[in-house]
């Protein structure tokens, strides 16, 4: 959960180094670099006289960092906060498929908020609606036989414990691709919320889905998504995901001071 919250426009100053900054002018400086080498102006360092400070790019999104700095870059328009968050919002919205709605926005909440309330409502409608699952095959040492007995591995597992079965049987299980996805998204994002309505519904999801594993290769896991009619109602959710996970994204920006972002390129 971020302790401190920074709000600016696009290229506007985040803040001056001082001794009061020395922690997060350090972490900043380390992000102006990376975004130097990657071609991507979302944090610019600037040095005139002996005062230093940092700029907001021509990208606009959030940053939440590992020391629980978030910081917000708003587009540049008309209309102050209310209207430059609602601006930055549509644009997310139009790019994971949600459909944006004036009921649903909160000027005075910043944009991660809507980001993470976003997923947490899709994934909820998917949890109320019914996860999809699907047979997979399971070997274990049971004390009763389903499935096919593995002689071989019984004989070798159970040769003092005849009491046991090792068997290969097909369970219908909602680990799948798409819900391991959902379920390491969910964990990250109930960590960065400060908004007691999506840490709730995203603690709900997560207890809904205490049966999938927490994948390993989120690449190889996206890889395995099948669009299908089935799997329609994941859409908005596995959309959102991508922009978290997938590197081959436009919104997609790590460091090892990031704890999560999201920044787009604005017309």
């Amino acid at each position: 959960m971020y302790t401190r919250h920074i709000c600016v426009s696009a290229n506007e100053r985040i803040i001056g180094s001082s001794a009061e900054n020395s922690g997060l002018s350090e972490i900043l400086s380390d992000i102006a670099e990376m975004c130097s080498a990657e071609g991507k102006k979302v944090i610019t360092a600037s040095k005139k006289s002996s005062t230093g400070h940092f700029m907001a790019g021509s990208y606009c999104g959030f940053l939440c960092l590992v020391n629980g700095t978030l910081i917000e870059i708003l587009p540049c328009t008309e209309g102050g906060i209310p209207n430059a968050r609602k601006v930055l919002c549509e644009e997310f919205c139009k790019r994971c498929g949600y459909t944006f709605s004036l009921s649903g926005f909160d000027p005075d909440k910043n944009f991660m908020e809507y980001f993470i309330s976003v997923f947490a409502g899709e994934t909820m409608k998917i949890i109320k609606s019914g996860v999809l699952s699907n047979y997979t095959s399971r070997e274990e040492n049971l004390k009763s036989v389903q499935g096919t007995i593995m002689f071989s591995e019984n004989i070798r597992r159970n040769l003092v414990h005849r009491e046991r079965i090792y068997v290969r049987h097909d369970v219908f299980t909602p680990d799948r691709a798409e819900n391991r996805i959902i379920k390491k998204a969910a964990s990250m994002l109930n960590k960065l919320t400060a908004d007691p309505h999506s840490s709730h519904l995203l603690k709900e999801s997560l207890s809904f889905l205490d049966e999938v594993r927490t994948p390993r290769n989120i690449t190889a896991e996206f890889s395995k998504c099948i669009n299908t009619r089935n799997t329609q109602k994941y859409n908005t959710t596995l959309s959102i995901c991508r922009m978290l996970f997938d590197k081959n994204e436009d919104t997609f920006f790590a460091g090892k001071h990031i704890s999560c972002a999201q920044i787009y390129k604005l017309p």
